[in-house]
């Protein structure tokens, strides 16, 4: 990953979280609004992992520090190779991406969400572009969803959907129907 591209992803999650005045933003961040927090946690694992890549032993120190308090207060552990465009609706109950999950762009996590392993193997899910993840859902082992795929609310997802749009529900999580864009 280059500086330019860096820098970019983060104007892409200031644009999400930062969709009001200067005066409602300035509040947000002076009271520790959730879009605030959601915001700084997703650059700070930006840039601890642009300074690993790069090797700046220092750098990332500091943003590995910074990430793990957001890890510790906010149970948002965000790993893995994250697409632009990311959201959290909410940070309530946690979101936990292992560090080898592929997230694609314009994914939305509603809260409570697990992408990661299912422990016989380091492979964890690949997600496609524009996937709605409902609060509660999880996606575990080596699968692969495809893209504007909508998973339903505590859903358990442990096999691939390779079929664009469609709503995927339940335990396991089977196609309930599909989605018109």
């Amino acid at each position: 990953m280059k500086k330019d591209e860096l820098k970019y992803l983060i104007n892409l999650d200031k644009k999400i979280c930062k969709r009001s005045s200067i005066k409602e933003n300035l509040y947000r961040r002076i009271t520790g609004h959730q879009s605030y927090i959601i915001y700084k946690s997703i650059v700070r694992f930006r840039k601890y992992r642009y300074y690993k890549e790069k090797n700046n032993f220092l750098l990332c120190l500091l943003y590995g520090r910074k990430k793990n308090i957001s890890i510790k207060k906010y149970q948002l552990e965000l790993a893995g190779k994250l697409g632009k465009n990311l959201r959290i609706a909410h940070i309530i109950g946690g979101i936990l991406i292992n560090q080898n999950a592929v997230i694609g762009d314009n994914v939305t996590f509603h809260g409570n969400n697990l992408v990661g392993n299912n422990g016989k193997s380091d492979k964890a899910p690949i997600i496609g572009n524009n996937v709605d993840i409902g609060y509660g859902a999880m996606i575990i082992g080596d699968i692969k969803i495809a893209d504007g795929i909508k998973i339903g609310a505590n859903s358990v997802v442990t096999k691939s959907f390779h079929e664009e749009n469609i709503v995927i529900a339940g335990c396991p999580a089977k196609k309930i129907e599909k989605r018109e864009v």
